[in-house]
């Protein structure tokens, strides 16, 4: 498994991708991207997990939204009282999992939301014994 790009997510939603609790990724925008993707821990320099990123939706309604709530983990009332207004695509994940050891990665200058990780980087991603055991 080659993982290129990794995603750079806040706490507490990457905690919930990586339990498998949350599937989908709230964003403004949507994203072309699918396959295996590094998760990376906002602000601490890792790439701590993978996941599977399988498609798009959106935009969402308020109603759509509602009725997913166990899938994005966003309250209600939070999206419904204009927090997270833009954030009506869902970009879909499945099998996330935790790495056995976070893998520091070099940040590119304007990385905000994916990061194109370097040969090194992607290789100790595959060797991660949590990654071997996907394949």
């Amino acid at each position: 498994m080659n993982i290129e790009k990794a995603l750079i997510v806040d706490e507490p939603w990457i905690s919930k991708i990586l339990s498998g609790a949350k599937t989908w990724e709230m964003r403004s925008t949507s994203a072309k991207q699918r396959g295996w993707i590094g998760l990376i821990k906002k602000g601490s320099g890792h790439v701590v997990g993978v996941a599977k990123m399988t498609g798009v939706d959106g935009p969402l309604s308020d109603q759509k939204m509602i009725d997913n709530s166990d899938k994005h983990h966003i309250p209600s009332d939070i999206f419904l009282a204009g927090k997270f207004s833009k954030h009506r695509y869902a970009w879909i994940m499945s099998g996330a999992v935790r790495l056995r050891r976070p893998v520091p990665y070099r940040h590119k200058s304007g990385a905000v939301i994916w990061v194109a990780l370097d040969q090194n980087v992607s290789d100790a991603l595959a060797q991660d014994e949590a990654v071997k055991a996907l394949a």
